[in-house]
């Protein structure tokens, strides 16, 4: 168990072992926003009812299915004492979690849904009614955006796009799934729609999987990179032709996996783009 699933298990338990969907979900955010280890913290993406997760969600079910939890009507219930579980969390972070409920006890939900839209009026972006959203969505300039996902959760980079003022996700894995939550195409898909970003995939400017079989020093990074740009883009001028257009029209990231825009395809793709649309290359894992 993820140490940001025990944490939710300890909220439910200072709720009282009972607790509505809203109320945990914000709960959950403004114990997001304390120093509590990065780990054990979910991420946050700006949602209908302000900041959302889509992972502590999908962890939710998780936990549903492993017997801990379930859902009556609007609220999670414990079916059983999670201490044996929750034990394992650091007693400093402990004491965190306790102290988020242990302030907000008497506080109606609707009252501390208006904490959260007074106190962090970025998550009101996409709120469903519109009255309540306190800022206006930014976009960018035109450039080669870059990004990559390793090491955030798909809420996380939900978020960090929206705040770099992108509209378009342009995927350019070969091989588009992933082992962790969000990243599977379809799903991806799915969630850049539900907060605005539209998604588009070129499956043609990934690197196969099998070139990556033997990568383990920075040469034989650099002799990938070499490959594809000898032997993939030069086959593939119409897909890159249609990116062009795509980061001409409006601001859009090429998306891959590495953190490190260096260690990836991407950024020899970026170049390509950019000497095409004289735009300037901008890798958001940088800003």
């Amino acid at each position: 168990m993820f140490s940001r699933q025990r944490a939710l298990l300890r909220l439910v338990q200072n709720e009282g072992g009972s607790v509505s969907r809203l109320r945990l979900v914000k709960l959950a955010f403004l114990l997001s926003q304390n120093s509590c280890p990065r780990t054990a913290a979910y991420e946050f993406v700006p949602y209908k009812r302000g900041p959302f997760s889509f992972t502590l969600y999908h962890e939710l079910r998780s936990l549903e299915r492993a017997g801990w939890l379930v859902e009556k009507e609007l609220d999670f219930v414990l079916t059983e004492l999670p201490d044996l579980e929750t034990a394992y969390l650091d007693r400093e972070f402990l004491a965190l979690i306790d102290s988020t409920c242990g302030r907000r006890r008497a506080v109606p939900t609707s009252s501390l849904v208006d904490e959260v839209y007074r106190d962090y009026p970025w998550f009101t972006l996409n709120a469903e009614i519109v009255q309540k959203r306190a800022v206006a969505r930014p976009i960018s300039a035109p450039a080669v955006y870059t990004v990559g996902y390793e090491g955030i959760s798909v809420d996380g980079l939900l978020n960090r796009l929206l705040r770099a003022g992108i509209e378009q996700l342009v995927d350019v894995r070969s091989n588009p799934i992933a082992r962790r939550y969000g990243f599977h195409k379809s799903t991806l898909s799915r969630l850049c729609g539900d907060v605005g970003i539209e998604y588009v995939h070129f499956a043609s400017l990934g690197v196969p999987s099998a070139w990556r079989a033997e990568l383990s020093d920075r040469a034989s990074y650099e002799r990938l990179f070499e490959r594809y740009v000898d032997d993939i883009l030069p086959k593939q001028e119409a897909a890159i032709a249609q990116v062009c257009r795509l980061v001409a029209a409006r601001s859009s990231a090429l998306m891959c996996m590495e953190a490190n825009h260096e260690s990836c395809h991407r950024s020899r793709l970026a170049i390509k783009v950019s000497q095409k649309t004289s735009l300037p290359v901008v890798e958001l894992r940088t800003i």
